[in-house]
């Protein structure tokens, strides 16, 4: 077996390196509680994948959606799951489960990716409430 100039395996190297760079996230927050009906939230989530990324699938009856990361200089993308869930009447919790596609050196990329989808969340919320016809006092 070859070794490394200080006497380490070369395969103790890689599997150092493979494991410390399975940290997925860290940095931004995965989860956020949004002021809103289900509906608003769910369609404004939707509307967020579909914007900032590539939505893979959604289903809305069972409160799951999940998009894609294009890649980058440090990553081959991310498939990130999101979970939108009725907390109760006016407020919904958001969560996001990034999860890398392949070997890659990409860290906080799942804070970072959450921190963008969760500011065009609440970009959409807000835009839908200014579509909103207001209503005349009589």
């Amino acid at each position: 077996m070859r070794r490394t100039a200080r006497g380490f395996p070369r395969i103790a190297l890689f599997v150092f390196l493979a494991t410390s760079t399975a940290v997925v996230a860290l940095g931004g927050e995965k989860e956020r509680v949004f002021d809103g009906t289900y509906d608003a939230v769910w369609d404004a989530c939707v509307r967020a994948a579909n914007q900032e990324f590539t939505l893979e699938h959604s289903e809305k009856q069972s409160g799951v959606l999940s998009f894609r990361t294009g890649a980058s200089l440090t990553s081959w993308g991310f498939r990130v799951g999101v979970i939108v869930t009725e907390i109760d009447e006016n407020r919904i919790r958001v969560t996001l489960n990034p999860q890398k596609t392949q070997f890659q050196f990409a860290w906080g990329a799942g804070g970072r990716i959450a921190d963008k989808y969760f500011k065009a969340v609440r970009m959409n919320l807000f835009s839908a409430k200014q579509r909103r016809p207001t209503e005349k006092k009589q």
